[in-house]
């Protein structure tokens, strides 16, 4: 509205005429009349509105009438121009000023009308001079009680999480390297504006085969975390962080003639640093979600067949999920 306002008093500001005013100071009520005469392109209560809004219960109701001292602010148009007057029963000259509407697009010739008979009135009246002061002396407070929550508001938000499940591949690159295939429980924590904690739970499993002789197995329980950044733009999110991986491996073998080639069954530790990227895309509350991992086991759990390694968990791995998730 403080727009519209400016814009408003620009236009009158090229489009009055002068006239002589009277500016010695009245001593009436304080009281104002409104009344607009042969206006049809001037809603009467878009003036009144915006009178009401500078002047308050100082502008009388229109089916008040006009007592004795009080002011009038009449407004009466032919064509183009319009003639804002305002008197008062004192016997005072009215204060007149003539307005070009054309060139006024939309509402903003009642709100030139309505700027033009405030200059007016608090020419005439100090009631009126000191209603539009305290009120613009009030404004300014206001603004900046009604804008502290909002600065306060992004505080509030700084932390965001999103929990899923995702599928999982995960791969050892060595000679007679683990390739396991399974999933994960995965949760991560955006903090502030780029900080993301990320975390997982995953099962995973996989086989080796060994000519004529048999196949190992391999279960592998683990947990990961990382630390790291995140940046989003629209509905799109990027992230990378370092952490590390602790689990246990579950190594069994089975033998294709028990009689001769028995089997064992095994559980060692395994894990060590690693480091991880995931892009994300979000509908609403639901994320899909894209992950890539590489890290190097510090510890190392290798089956063994006739002496050689037939299935191994050591060294550098990599692994790729793909899942989804929602934020609660």
């Amino acid at each position: 509205m403080a727009v519209y306002f400016a814009f408003g008093l620009a236009w009158t500001g090229l489009a009055i005429s002068p006239a002589e005013a009277d500016e010695s100071p009245a001593a009436g009520t304080g009281r104002v009349g409104l009344e607009i005469r042969s206006c049809p392109a001037v809603p009467v209560e878009s003036v009144r509105r915006i009178l009401s809004i500078e002047i308050g219960d100082l502008l009388l109701d229109d089916t008040q009438p006009v007592p004795e001292g009080a002011d009038r602010l009449t407004i009466r148009c032919a064509d183009d121009l319009a003639w804002v007057e305002a008197a008062g029963q004192g016997g005072r000259v009215p204060i007149e000023r003539r307005v070009r509407l054309d060139g006024l697009p939309g509402d903003l010739a009642p709100r030139a009308l309505a700027l033009v008979g405030l200059e007016l009135l608090a020419a005439r009246s100090a009631t009126v001079r000191e209603r539009i002061l305290s009120r613009q002396q009030v404004m300014p407070s206001t603004v900046a009680a009604t804008a502290a929550p909002a600065q306060a508001s992004p505080a509030a938000a700084t932390r965001e999480a999103v929990i899923g499940l995702a599928g999982i591949w995960r791969a050892f690159l060595v000679p007679s390297g683990l390739s396991a295939w399974g999933g994960r429980v995965q949760a991560n924590s955006t903090v502030g504006r780029v900080a993301n904690l990320a975390g997982d739970a995953e099962v995973a499993g996989g086989r080796n085969q060994i000519d004529s002789m048999g196949e190992a197995t391999a279960l592998l329980l683990s947990c990961g975390g990382t630390i790291g950044l995140r940046g989003e733009r629209s509905n799109l999110g990027a992230s990378i962080g370092v952490g590390g991986r602790m689990g246990v491996v579950r190594l069994s073998g089975s033998s294709m003639d028990p009689i001769k080639i028995t089997g064992a069954t095994v559980w060692h530790p395994w894990g060590g640093p690693m480091m991880s990227a995931s892009v994300s895309g979000a509908l609403g509350r639901v994320a899909l979600t894209l992950g890539a991992e590489s890290g190097w086991s510090l510890s190392f759990a290798d089956g063994l067949a006739s002496g050689v390694t037939v299935i191994s968990l050591r060294g550098p791995w990599v692994a790729f999920s793909l899942g989804g998730g929602f934020r609660p």
